[in-house]
């Protein structure tokens, strides 16, 4: 009588997809004597980078608020609260489809808003990755496919059916580190972007017939 076990392997795939999206966490903090003072500032600041990455292309669905703060900043002194000052923070997120106007808001940003102004961070991701990710799959299922057929001949068997796939997307993001050492005459940043990585794995189990 035909014996049936099962074999499970994990099989990887990874294809390139080209980075066309990217989102930016930027931040305005300023800081005064009292509370209104603190806050005046920051929307101060807060509208003048509004203006300059309308005036670098960006329409008003592209940028977005995604935090307000004002609260004081505090020291202790002999075991007692003492407050120094106020702080007011607001937090942006803005988001592009296509990288061409990305430098030049960066640097006009960095060079024209003032030091209140910070990039805390960016993600550059490909905006359409199915076609990648279709190609990832077709390079895991192989994989997988490749340690099954090992597997089973070094068992002395052969593989029968698929009992069930499942599968984990890595969907990948080109790495970028900024930070805000422009200096006033500096020319625009360049960003290099290259392609993301979108890696597909797949745990598969097969029959084990014979």
């Amino acid at each position: 009588m035909e014996s049936s076990d099962n074999v499970t392997v994990i099989g990887s795939g990874s294809a390139a997809a080209a980075v066309d999206r990217v989102v930016v966490n930027l931040s305005v903090t300023e800081r005064g004597r009292d509370a209104g003072t603190a806050f005046e500032a920051a929307a101060h600041t807060a509208t003048r980078a509004l203006a300059v990455l309308a005036d670098d292309g960006a329409d008003a669905r592209s940028v977005r608020t995604s935090d307000l703060t004002l609260g004081p900043q505090v020291d202790y002194r002999d075991g007692r609260e003492v407050v120094l000052g106020y702080q007011a923070t607001q937090r942006l997120v803005l988001q592009l489809n296509g990288l061409s106007r990305l430098s030049r808001m960066l640097t006009d940003l960095a060079t024209q808003v003032g030091n209140g102004v910070r990039i805390d961070g960016m993600q550059l991701v490909p905006s359409d990755p199915a076609a990648a990710l279709a190609e990832a799959r077709d390079a895991a299922m192989a994989d997988a496919r490749t340690k099954a057929e090992h597997y089973a001949r070094l068992a002395g068997r052969e593989l029968g059916r698929v009992r069930s796939v499942s599968e984990s997307v890595q969907r990948g993001q080109a790495p970028v580190a900024m930070g805000l050492g422009f200096k006033r005459e500096a020319m625009a940043m360049p960003i290099a972007t290259g392609d993301a990585a979108i890696t597909a794995t797949v745990e598969v189990v097969w029959e084990l017939l014979g």
